[in-house]
């Protein structure tokens, strides 16, 4: 990872003018992807550049407001101020709804949420702090997560993010200034910084965490009951092979924030329909997709306190999670 000064004054700025010249020439852009749309089918050059260039637009709108923002708060490294932290969570919404929403409607996505009334009602009383448990596959996930949180539920997500993600330069600012943490899953204390991040969740806060670590996939899933294996939980290998659809969870991160944060509910949020690499989502441009949404609650009076009875909650909480996914869809080939 580049030291923090070559990210701000090297990949910064040299991100923020590819972007300008994108900009500059998106009606070539456009012309280009419209003559070349009639020989791959649905239109698929077409609503790819569109889908670019919203993303674009509003990726360097953001960059320029965060230096704004950050000039106005005194150039301090964080934000120290709730006003501050709520114009910046208010900026997170506005990029986060809007690509959701340009999204949504250039690749012809219907999103279907359903949500039990108790995770829906937990979410929107903002009387408490909720620890936010995704499922991770597919491309656009966690934009779907962000979303749920910042503009229908107005909640203020604080996310653990892989360190890697520091080379997009509005995550890095954003990611920064706002109550996050990046970690390197290598090395480093993972559970501790979930921890300490998750013992100053206020009543209007969201942590997030996926528990699988990566993306699903027919291999991933394979490493995650080796891990088990290796690990000597042979008592865990048989639920984690019962789960067509999903990775077994990693519990270390999620038992940490449990454990700083008891007061806080659980919502375990699924999805299918995503697709899996950019491949698919070449394929999927023409047709009409849905994508399907459920979320579950646990209050925080309802969960274990003893390890070994959490980590059998989570594998269950992920079992159920399996059987919904493989309602939605069928299960992936070996």
């Amino acid at each position: 990872m580049p030291p923090k000064v070559v990210r701000r004054l090297v990949l910064l700025p040299l991100v923020l003018v590819l972007e300008l010249v994108t900009l500059l020439i998106s009606p070539v852009l456009v012309v280009l992807a419209a003559l070349l749309s009639p020989f791959f089918g649905g239109w698929r050059p077409l609503r790819a550049a569109l889908v670019m260039l919203a993303f674009v637009s509003r990726h360097a709108a953001v960059l320029v407001a965060c230096f704004g923002l950050w000039v106005a708060g005194g150039m301090r490294r964080t934000a120290t101020s709730e006003h501050e932290r709520r114009r910046l969570y208010e900026l997170m919404a506005w990029f986060v709804g809007g690509v959701f929403r340009d999204v949504v409607r250039l690749a012809r996505v219907e999103v279907r949420v359903s949500e039990s009334h108790a995770a829906g009602a937990v979410l929107a009383a903002k009387n408490r702090p909720v620890i936010v448990l995704g499922r991770h596959a597919g491309e656009g996930d966690t934009l779907l997560v962000l979303f749920e949180l910042l503009c229908p539920h107005r909640r203020g997500p604080r996310i653990v993010l892989h360190e890697r993600l520091r080379l997009d330069p509005l995550i890095d600012l954003l990611g920064g200034r706002l109550p996050n943490r990046f970690v390197d899953p290598r090395g480093g204390d993972v559970e501790g910084g979930i921890a300490a991040l998750a013992a100053g969740l206020n009543d209007n806060d969201a942590l997030v965490i996926f528990p699988e670590g990566a993306n699903f996939s027919h291999a991933a899933r394979e490493r995650a009951i080796a891990r088990l294996q290796e690990g000597g939980h042979d008592e865990w290998v048989a639920s984690a092979r019962a789960m067509a659809h999903v990775s077994p969870p990693r519990p270390g991160g999620t038992l940490a924030a449990i454990g700083a944060a008891p007061g806080a509910d659980v919502v375990v949020l699924g999805h299918a329909g995503f697709p899996v690499g950019l491949r698919e989502v070449w394929r999927d441009l023409p047709r009409r997709q849905v994508i399907h949404v459920r979320l579950w609650r646990e209050p925080a009076e309802a969960l274990p306190r003893e390890r070994a009875a959490q980590i059998e909650w989570l594998l269950h909480r992920w079992r159920e999670m399996d059987a919904w996914v493989g309602e939605q869809q069928p299960a992936p080939a070996s």
